[in-house]
């Protein structure tokens, strides 16, 4: 049986010349076009919600600024980027967006550029969530919005040679594609419509719906709420906030934790996982790869929310969790386990006649359902 399978986007940038960006550039637009393709021939029933191309209106001005100025305050260089695209299930809902930026191949969260500019912003045309998702933000921002796993890089690209490639592994099921590049996982799936943006080597990730906008409105979260303490959208400026998976107390912060005190509510249609230390009020457990995830005090099972029960050593038990934040609950095609072992991601684990790719290493692992590839 084989679930695990490989492909390769290579472009050169000789078959290129220097114009509007230069041809080193060009090709790595060549390259991530590969990979939208890819993405959209895998029967996910997502589609290009909306697509900047190098030298649009949006590319040049509001709210990328690729060929001038850049994003002042966030953006480390102004004239490096090639197209934006963003799929999903609709404008107003959140998609998955994508961009090659000084040489790196982004996917992240986010709002389409129109819809994120019928938001006010404080701050004029600086911090849009797009821009701040898809382009190469300066190394705060950058540092912390992928500790966070909100945008990861799937592909550096090298400066000093003609021949460019990313290989991507991928699996599938009817209904979900998994894919992993530069050791950043990628779940996408359909009914639900979801994605999952996670690291092997890191403790984070977040899961988030795209079927939906965040529940975030005028009417939902203004000053006659139960809660005075949330403003509107106007007053809190949502669509400028560099950490478009929480709402601020202000319009605009520098990414850090979603415990901290300066954020007014955690996550709407997403949901962020790390080291819970066995504390309820923080987020969920990824174990500590070390000491086969044994580590911490707070790794083991039965201290953490998940409430599992007590397995024998060869035995793995997997339980379902809910696309984040739906009403009435949806099942999600991400699940989460255990072992009194140790899991091994890229492992596939064979449980009650169903096929599980496990994406973590340690005792506590995140699964997807997959399906055998054949040879």
């Amino acid at each position: 049986m084989s679930f695990k399978k490989t492909i390769t986007f290579s472009a050169k940038v000789s078959d290129y010349t220097d114009g509007t960006v230069s041809a080193r550039v060009q090709a790595e637009n060549n390259i991530l076009g590969q990979l939208v393709t890819f993405i959209l021939a895998q029967n996910l029933d997502i589609a290009i919600q909306e697509k900047v191309s190098i030298g649009d209106a949006m590319w040049s001005g509001n709210p990328f600024y690729c060929s001038t100025s850049g994003a002042t305050s966030d953006v480390d260089n102004n004239s490096l980027a090639g197209d934006f695209y963003f799929l999903g299930r609709g404008t107003s809902k959140k998609c998955l967006g994508l961009s090659v930026d000084n040489h790196n191949l982004f996917i992240g969260l986010s709002d389409t550029p129109t819809h994120d500019l019928t938001f006010p912003g404080s701050l004029g045309n600086y911090a849009r969530v797009p821009c701040a998702q898809t382009r190469y933000i300066n190394a705060t921002y950058l540092n912390n919005r992928e500790s966070y796993r909100a945008t990861v890089p799937l592909a550096v690209f090298p400066t000093n040679t003609d021949e460019l490639s990313m290989s991507v592994k991928y699996w599938k099921s009817e209904s979900c594609l998994v894919i992993k590049a530069n050791a950043y996982n990628i779940v996408m799936s359909k009914e639900p419509y979801t994605a999952l943006i996670t690291g092997t080597g890191g403790y984070k990730g977040i899961h988030f719906s795209l079927d939906d906008d965040f529940l975030v409105s005028l009417a939902s979260y203004s000053f006659t709420a139960d809660n005075a303490n949330y403003a509107s959208n106007v007053a809190l400026g949502y669509a400028m906030s560099n950490n478009p998976f929480c709402v601020k107390v202000s319009s605009r912060s520098v990414w850090g934790n979603p415990n901290q005190e300066n954020y007014s509510s955690t996550s709407i249609l997403c949901h962020t996982y790390g080291q819970s230390r066995g504390s309820i009020a923080n987020n969920t457990t990824y174990p500590d790869s070390n000491s086969n995830g044994l580590a911490a005090a707070g790794n083991i099972p039965t201290v953490t929310a998940f409430g599992f029960p007590r397995i024998a050593n060869n035995e793995l038990y997997i339980k379902k969790m809910y696309v984040p934040m739906t009403y009435p609950a949806v099942t999600s095609p991400v699940k989460i386990g255990y072992t009194p072992g140790k899991l091994n991601a890229e492992n596939i684990y064979n449980l009650n006649d169903k096929y599980y790719l496990c994406l973590t290493n340690g005792v506590i692992g995140i699964f997807v359902e997959v399906a055998d590839q054949g040879d």
